[in-house]
């Protein structure tokens, strides 16, 4: 039969089998072809090829015997006796009858790759699919599949539970060995030979017409047995550990541990337990497992062995410090924020550090992070601005599920010099770390795509307005009906909105110590006014409304803390937090019965002219509006003037109530024309000086009343009748800032339209 007649044969038998995931069942199903001469065994006994004693002693000791002789389909990569040789002596063994037992198993089973793959199909393997594209395109993905399931694995080890106090029995699955074709390295754009020699420094890359097998190379391509297909290699494979294997064995990295751990968790794998747990007469099986980080301690990215595509895919790539880099960036980081020791540091911040040197989903290597380009982003939504070439050479491992590249020296993290670092820093922040870490807004605050002012209030500040900080849980809490709750999402993000502004393209992220300017929120609707070096928010403003209000002037003093890459931070003096406004103030307008409200005259003319129905103000059934409402001064000069339509002979009594005789139709009319409906005339922001509501005619909702001319000249805002000369200026008394409130925004002018 013809070589490549074969290959589809064996291809045929073994691929339904790798679909199914049926490992277990193989061994039972398969049934060697009597026309295929030669087991695995067989054809490397023979001599044909090269010389396999000291492999296939290997195999006899480690019991694999049997699956070479034709009880498994498998793939078997063969170290030649030149190689082995090599090895053992490297190693310090006389012969590998003097290597353990589990050490044979374990370093044999590497080289026994689960099912039968011709070259092609490791040079491209597809999990799912042919990834063929239409009209001849290259192949979807091609070699980046490139992990395969091997029979090495260790045995269950006995480890202590600290959460417990227990000892538990972990179970550790079988390595995938990493095939590294051309395609892989030719689809990823970069440079096969210094990119794979960067990890495997003492292997020479091969691959070009096919590909190196970890740290070896292939010199005989798939050789055909009746069970499966052979490869050469020029070296015996070094079986590779995990990620957190390699940190642990070098006592280097033992801080960087520490730290992960304290997000590791035992626990207890059912599905395991079920299959293998009275086999190691224990009760349960366990995996260690790491919550908010990767879980580099486990040998697979997932629990299931028939998710093909992340199993032969999925790796991480960690940036892990050094101990003496980690205490050095505690020095000139955290020390300075108050923080006595590293146990001292919160858990979001060093949460937050770690993720500054993790990158999930690929194995990075040194030409991902040259490409200046497309520079790979860290699980903190950061740039990894990470120099390969300063990683030492013993610092640079391959694992089975991912890369670590050790660290000698680290800078501060782009997320730690943004507009939110200062709170990962300072101690006295936490409540606004507490804020961010649950507003789902992380990314928004570190990109460079923004530019922000923030403004971030203390512990203290926080516990001023009743909002406590719990470090145990790292949450934030307030009183409720039965005790303290935490604050839900939607709250914290409200914090975060309330506390940022962010920037139009070219707009300066200082606060100007003097002069006057508005900072639309994130909150919808809410503002800062800043006014000659002090700050308030819309909220605090609004409540200059209420005639008993004695807390003096809304505006508080800031003070620039630090210059970020994205903006600029400040504290503020204020006692308390920025808040988003609540208050129905159309209710109030509506209801107001009190003479001393800036707006009671105006509620007046709105109720005679039957614009006011109980508790509701009739304007606003047509949606958000901006209203521009005359003082009680002016409309009472105006009233004594008849210059109100529909108004003769009003007076106002003692306690502010209107009589006089009136013309309900001609009155409504005319007060429509102080509304404008912002959906009518498709305004999306209230009206201040330099807002996006440009000076214009804008329509009122009722057709028979005028239109209203709105001017800002850049200094002041003004208004007037369509066809009127008379213009009505907006007081000074606030500024010219607006009483902005969810759903509408009003400003006071010094005369009636």
């Amino acid at each position: 039969m013809k070589k490549a007649t074969l290959r589809k044969v064996l291809y045929t038998l073994c691929f339904p089998f790798l679909l199914a995931g049926c490992e277990d069942k193989m061994d039972e199903h398969y049934e060697i072809p009597g026309w295929v001469a030669g087991s695995e065994w067989e054809v490397l006994s023979s001599g044909e090829h090269g010389n396999f004693s000291i492999f296939l002693e290997g195999c006899d000791i480690a019991g694999y015997t049997n699956m070479l002789k034709g009880r498994s389909v498998m793939t078997v990569m063969a170290p030649d006796d030149e190689a082995f040789r090599a090895y053992l002596e490297e190693k310090g063994y006389a012969s590998i009858k003097d290597m353990p037992v589990e050490e044979v198993k374990k370093l044999i089973g590497f080289h026994l790759v689960n099912y039968s793959y011709t070259k092609d199909m490791l040079e491209n393997f597809r999990p799912e699919g042919s990834g063929v594209a239409d009209d001849g395109t290259p192949q979807l993905d091609a070699g980046l599949y490139y992990k395969h399931r091997t029979r090495s694995q260790d045995e269950p080890t006995l480890e202590h539970n600290p959460s417990t106090g227990e000892d538990v029995l972990v179970y550790h699955r079988e390595r995938f060995l990493p095939v590294f074709s051309s395609q892989f390295f030719s689809t990823r754009k970069i440079d096969a030979k210094s990119n794979y020699e960067y990890f495997y420094p003492n292997s020479t890359w091969t691959g070009d017409t096919g590909f190196n097998v970890s740290n070896a190379s292939v010199k005989e391509y798939g050789i055909i047995a009746n069970n499966g297909y052979i490869y050469t290699l020029d070296r015996v494979l070094e079986p590779l550990e995990t990620l957190y294997t390699e940190l642990k064995n070098n006592p280097d990295f033992s801080t960087y541990l520490e730290l992960y751990d304290s997000y590791g968790s035992y626990v207890v794998n059912n599905d395991l337990t079920t299959k293998y747990a009275s086999a190691y007469g224990v009760e349960e099986l366990y995996q260690h497992t790491h919550t908010g980080v990767p879980s580099i301690a486990m040998e697979w990215p997932t629990d299931s062995e028939y998710a093909f595509s992340s199993l032969c895919s999925i790796s991480y790539t960690i940036f892990a410090p050094t101990n003496e880099a980690i205490e050095d960036f505690f020095e000139r980081f955290w020390k300075k924020g108050g923080y006595e020791s590293l146990a001292d540091v919160d858990k979001v911040a060093l949460q937050m550090f770690l993720y500054n040197y993790i990158y999930s989903g690929s194995m990075l290597f040194p030409s991902d992070l040259k490409n200046t380009d497309d520079v790979p982003v860290s699980g903190a939504g950061t740039e990894l601005n990470i120099n390969p070439d300063d990683v030492a050479k013993d610092r640079r491992i391959m694992c089975v599920n991912g890369a670590l590249y050790g660290l000698d020296h680290i800078e501060t993290p782009s997320a730690f010099s943004s507009v939110v670092g200062s709170i990962f820093q300072n101690k006295n922040s936490l409540s606004y770390l507490y804020a961010l870490n649950g507003s789902g807004l992380y990314s928004n605050y570190v990109s460079d795509v923004a530019n922000y002012v923030v403004l971030v209030p203390t512990v203290d500040q926080f516990s001023a307005a009743g909002i406590y900080t719990v470090q145990s849980t790292q949450d934030l809490e307030q009183e409720g009906e039965d005790g303290r709750v935490a604050l839900n999402s939607a709250q914290k993000q409200s914090i975060m909105y309330m506390h940022s502004a962010s920037l139009a393209t070219g707009e300066s992220s200082e606060l100007p110590a003097t002069g006057k300017k508005v900072y639309p929120l994130s909150q919808s609707w809410n503002y800062w006014f800043v006014k000659d070096g002090k700050i308030t928010c819309n909220a605090l403003f609004n409540r200059q409304l209420n005639p008993q209000n004695t807390g003096g002037s809304p505006f508080s003093a800031f003070h620039k803390t630090t210059s970020a890459s994205n903006g600029t931070v400040y504290s503020f003096d204020y006692a308390g937090i920025f808040t988003s406004e609540s208050t129905d103030i159309r209710r109030d307008i509506a209801i107001c019965a009190d003479k001393n409200y800036v707006y009671h005259h105006f509620s007046q003319l709105l109720k005679r002219a039957g614009l006011v129905s109980g508790e509701m103000l009739l304007p606003s059934a047509y949606g958000r509006f901006i209203a521009f409402i005359p003082t009680n001064e002016a409309i009472e000069k105006a009233i004594a003037e008849n210059r109100i339509p529909g108004i003769t002979n009003g007076t106002f009594d003692a306690d502010g109530n209107l009589s006089g005789t009136i013309d309900r139709t001609a009155l409504s009319n005319y007060m429509y024309s102080y509304f404008i409906i912002m959906g009518d005339n498709g305004i999306t922001s209230y009206p201040y000086v330099g807002s996006n509501m440009k000076s214009g005619t804008y329509r009122p909702h009722l057709p028979k009343a005028k239109g209203l001319v709105y001017t800002d000249d850049g200094s002041r805002l003004s208004v007037r009748l369509e066809g009127s000369s008379n213009t009505c200026h907006v007081v000074d008394t606030y500024d010219q800032f607006p009483f902005a409130f969810e759903n509408c925004c009003f400003h006071l002018i010094d005369d009636v339209l």
